[in-house]
C-alpha cells in the first residue's frame, strides 16, 4: 500500500491565517490502496478494485480512485498540517475528472476564514497536470488554548 507523503510537517496549534496556503500531501494510489478503501467504506463498485472490468466494460485506462477517498484525502492534507487536533465540522466537494490508480495525485488548498476557534479552507485534489479532479471547501474546529 502506498504511504502519504507530507510535503510539511505538522505545524502544532499555530493558528491559520487567512491566504496562508496548506502545505501539499503527495499522493499515488495503487491498486491495494484502492481495494482496501473499497472494503472499509463498502463501496463495492467494481471500477475501484477490477481492472479487466473497468477497462474492458466501462472503457477507462485503468482503476479509478473512489471520490470519497479523495475528499478524506483533503482533510488528511489540513490535519497533517494543523495537527490531529484540528477537528473537521464539515466538507462539500464535487468531481470534475477522473483519477485513476498511479496517478500522482497532489492535495492541498488555501484557509478563506478565521474565526474564533475556527476556520475555513477551500480545498482541491489535482493531477500532476495540474488537472482539478476534486474541489470543495471545508470547516474546522480548533484547538482551545491550554
Amino acid at each position: 500500500m502506498s504511504a502519504p507523503v507530507d510535503a510539511a510537517a505538522p505545524r502544532g496549534p499555530a493558528l491559520p491565517a487567512v491566504g496562508d496556503e496548506i502545505p501539499l500531501l503527495e499522493r499515488r494510489p495503487d491498486e491495494i490502496d484502492l481495494f482496501m478503501f473499497s472494503a472499509a467504506a463498502w463501496l463495492l463498485h467494481r471500477v475501484h478494485y477490477d481492472a479487466d472490468f473497468t477497462t474492458g466494460h466501462d472503457g477507462h485506462p485503468g482503476l479509478l480512485v473512489h471520490g470519497p477517498l479523495q475528499g478524506a484525502w483533503m482533510m488528511h492534507a489540513v490535519q497533517s498540517w494543523l495537527g490531529a487536533r484540528v477537528r473537521p465540522r464539515s466538507i462539500t466537494y464535487r468531481h470534475f475528472a477522473p483519477a485513476y490508480a498511479g496517478d500522482s495525485l497532489e492535495c492541498g488548498g488555501t484557509v478563506t476564514a478565521v474565526g474564533e476557534g475556527s476556520f475555513d479552507a477551500d480545498l482541491w485534489v489535482r493531477k500532476a497536470d495540474g488537472t482539478v479532479t476534486t474541489s470543495g471547501s471545508a470547516s474546522f474546529n480548533l484547538p482551545g488554548p491550554g
